[in-house]
């Protein structure tokens, strides 16, 4: 509700900013200087405005359309593992992943306790999910969650959903998304709003 409230007012100070030269021209007064409507003035709004968009789509959306994705979750906890160093943690890891996952589709997500470290995925395969175990920050991992896929072209979908959900602290890069794939629903809502917002508000 707090975030509702934010974008309303964010709203209606940049219509007044946009509306203010005709309420002057009309011979309106209003105190203080005239506000400006200005690329230096509005862009920073714009950009504020569709970030705040984008957090309310997050928390109203991105949990429905994520557990749609996904059909199982699988949690391999890290120090309840035998062994000691990263090769023994991922000898055990791909014992548990061959036992549990097999060969399905999966997104990952690693954990450092309540704190969201790195988001991937996988298609049919354990490689990917191991080979990040020699990162430096794999050292502060104590879960990793595997969310299987059943469909292939849900995976990327499901990927950046889980990065929108999470908020990863390690990911450099939004996922690729392929012509034949779902999309992702909060990137296309976002981008929709972008180019709404931008329409409206349309500099000289």
């Amino acid at each position: 509700m707090a975030l509702a409230k934010t974008f309303d007012r964010e709203l209606k100070s940049l219509f007044e900013r946009r509306t203010a030269w005709l309420h002057r021209a009309l011979g309106k007064k209003q105190p203080g200087r005239p506000h400006e409507f200005t690329k230096k003035k509005v862009v920073p709004k714009l950009d504020s405005l569709g970030e705040i968009a984008a957090q309310i789509l997050v928390r109203r959306r991105a949990r429905a359309d994520f557990n749609k994705s996904v059909d199982r979750l699988r949690q391999w906890h890290v120090k309840r593992r035998k062994g000691h160093g990263v090769r023994a943690k991922k000898e055990s890891f791909r014992e548990w992943y061959d036992k549990k996952i097999g060969h399905r589709n999966c997104v990952y997500v690693f954990w450092a306790k309540k704190d969201c470290v790195y988001v991937g995925r996988t298609s049919r395969g354990k490689s990917r999910p191991v080979g990040w175990f020699d990162r430096f920050w794999f050292a502060r991992v104590t879960r990793i969650d595997i969310h299987t896929v059943q469909r292939d072209s849900e995976v990327p979908k499901a990927e950046c959903l889980a990065i929108h959900l999470f908020d990863p602290s390690e990911n450099e890069n939004w996922p690729s998304i392929g012509k034949y794939t779902k999309k992702c629903p909060i990137c296309k809502t976002t981008k929709d709003i972008d180019a709404e917002l931008k329409s409206i508000f349309r500099l000289r």
